[in-house]
């Protein structure tokens, strides 16, 4: 009985304690019921991603028809003919773009520059403007005219090699395209550089043929520069030409950056040892291997590849007279 009791004790206790196992078990089933809410949530979740990838494929055109069927949206492919015919419509001009990025198309040479006033009819002509003996400018000009250029040495680092001529100062635009063609020239001839001698001038200068009065010389436009290799020295020698690689090197390229031999020898009009001489066919008077003058690429393509003169290097008088934006050389103003 007494084993009974304990065996019936033990049994009664272990049993409860089973029940209380259960009990426990069953009072966490209240958490599973959290799932029947969560996995409907995430079945609508990937339904939703599912289809809008589906939508996705279909705007690309990538699903959505089948078999030969095009799609709805599909675009026909341009023929031969029509890829050949825009391409010629649309092929790049071999002429550099300005700072602008506009192309020249001739007429944006001739577009006025200056604020500056004159009589000098060819000064509404901007980059092809001509200041010459023929063709004059007033002390007022020049002055406002100087007002309107920058300093090569503080914006680009260019030097001055005769300190005398003060700063050398040009046209925002020529100074632009000077700084590159100057680099181009010491990247195409290592341990060679360019300088200047001198650009803007105020004053002329009375020394013979060579020299050009106040109001009369080409510098006074404020795109024109002297430029010289230092390594050959500074002076200004046209007998000294062979021995220069830059003012060869100018010949050839400087139209590509918009500039032009202002004073070639074929229309130098004569030696230097004679009078001057500005005559109505486009001489120039003047002979000058180191001066160069901004014109715009445009321009200077062909002056340089003389399409106005048989295929031989132009002078801008007789480029200008070609183009009937002068109709007399001789016309003084």
């Amino acid at each position: 009985m007494i084993t009974k009791n304990k065996l019936s004790k033990s049994s009664t206790s272990g049993f409860g304690k089973a029940k209380r196992t259960t009990k426990d078990w069953g009072a966490k089933r209240p958490s599973d019921k959290k799932w029947f809410i969560i996995l409907p949530l995430l079945l609508v979740l990937v339904a939703g991603i599912t289809f809008g990838i589906i939508m996705l494929l279909k705007s690309f055109g990538i699903i959505g028809h089948t078999g030969s069927e095009p799609a709805n949206d599909s675009v026909e492919m341009p023929s031969e003919e029509e890829i050949q015919s825009y391409e010629e419509e649309n092929r790049e001009s071999e002429i550099i773009p300005s700072e602008t990025g506009e192309l020249d198309d001739g007429t944006k040479s001739i577009q006025p520059i200056t604020a500056a006033i004159s009589n000098n009819p060819t000064i509404n002509y901007g980059r092809l403007m001509l200041i010459n003996p023929n063709y004059t400018v007033e002390d007022d000009f020049i002055s406002a005219r100087k007002g309107e250029l920058i300093s090569l040495y503080t914006t680009y680092g260019i030097l001055e090699l005769n300190s005398y001529n003060g700063d050398n100062l040009l046209d925002p635009e020529a100074a632009s395209y000077l700084s590159k063609m100057l680099d181009d020239y010491s990247i195409s001839n290592p341990g060679h550089s360019m300088q200047t001698v001198s650009c803007f001038r105020s004053v002329g200068t009375n020394c013979g043929r060579l020299c050009a009065a106040t109001g009369t010389s080409d510098h006074h436009t404020g795109l024109t520069c002297d430029l010289i290799d230092p390594v050959y020295g500074t002076s200004l020698d046209t007998d000294q030409y062979d021995k220069h690689i830059e003012w060869q090197w100018l010949r050839e390229n400087s139209y590509k950056y918009g500039f032009i031999d202002r004073f070639p020898e074929a229309w130098a009009g004569g030696s230097m040892n004679e009078p001057i001489n500005v005559d109505a066919k486009g001489s120039t008077g003047l002979f000058e291997t180191w001066h160069y003058r901004y014109v715009g690429v445009y321009a200077a393509t062909e002056i340089a590849q003389g399409v106005y003169n048989n295929g031989e290097y132009d002078s801008l008088e007789h480029y200008l007279l070609a183009r009937n934006l002068l109709t007399d050389l001789l016309n003084r103003h």
